[in-house]
């Protein structure tokens, strides 16, 4: 084989294991949950391009993705990011639900404020999209394809968007006054917004922008708590099945992490500038 051909192959392999470690290593180093207030930057662009926030605030075990909430004067907003290509393939399938309720301290009675889940997508399209983006349903670690040159990468990150993109056109929203239907177009006059992207790498960017107003929250009222949720798959009820394997003659799911709901709760206090 070729010098140059194999020096390249390796180039790539230990690139790729380079950038799966920083994602281990940025992980260790943040809260489970985020700890500050922040206020968004002034360039803010819901377009899945989370370039504008920087690194994000926590990553949270219990989902395995990095988050950031933070807000303006007339937004709140939350931005997540998914490396691990199982989470992604789970958001493909049930989406990122997040509900705000305006009383800080939950309790059996408490009145969910507002929920918006995004994508909304079937089955069929949610595997083409995350079969285009070069990585591998193998097993509940990041796995980018290290025999995929660079070029490719590129590719396949446009085609996952592209299908994104021209089938993500919906959310699901409760909770607002009015609104009887709870699919709402991403184009909505509620000033609701919303938009993911892939990029090279395989790595899901997502960006939620939710208008104070809709919530019942001011500067002045400030503190609220969230939930961020990913369902389990068969709570969709569209047709998905639980694959078993038997371990000391007992039956065990095999894709336990699609198959359960992942989420936490937090606090969060609106930031003035």
């Amino acid at each position: 084989m070729d010098e140059n051909i194999i020096f390249s192959k390796q180039v790539i392999v230990i690139t790729a294991i380079t950038y799966l470690l920083s994602i281990a290593a940025n992980a260790q180093k943040l809260p489970n949950k985020q700890e500050v207030s922040l206020h968004a930057p002034v360039n803010v662009k819901i377009d899945g391009n989370a370039a504008e926030w920087g690194a994000l605030q926590a990553y949270n075990n219990n989902t395995d993705i990095f988050y950031t909430l933070a807000n303006d004067d007339e937004n709140l907003y939350l931005i997540v990011q998914a490396a691990k290509s199982r989470v992604i393939q789970k958001i493909m399938q049930v989406g990122i639900s997040l509900t705000i309720n305006a009383a800080v301290k939950r309790s059996p009675k408490t009145v969910e404020s507002l929920l918006v889940s995004y994508p909304v997508l079937d089955i069929k399209t949610s595997e083409r999209i995350f079969s285009a983006t070069g990585v591998k349903a193998t097993g509940n670690e990041p796995d980018i394809n290290t025999h995929v040159s660079q070029t490719k990468k590129d590719s396949l990150a446009l085609i996952a968007n592209t299908l994104f993109t021209s089938n993500a056109k919906e959310m699901k929203v409760k909770g607002i006054d009015g609104l009887s239907d709870t699919l709402v177009s991403v184009y909505n006059e509620r000033g609701i917004k919303v938009a993911s992207a892939f990029d090279n790498k395989g790595v899901y960017s997502y960006e939620l922008a939710i208008p104070l107003k809709l919530l019942g929250l001011s500067i002045e009222n400030k503190t609220f708590s969230y939930n961020v949720k990913l369902i389990s798959r068969l709570d969709l009820k569209k047709g998905f099945g639980i694959s078993y394997r038997y371990i000391n003659d007992e039956p065990v799911d095999i894709n336990l992490d699609l198959d359960s709901t992942t989420d936490f709760w937090g606090e969060y206090t609106l930031s003035k500038k």
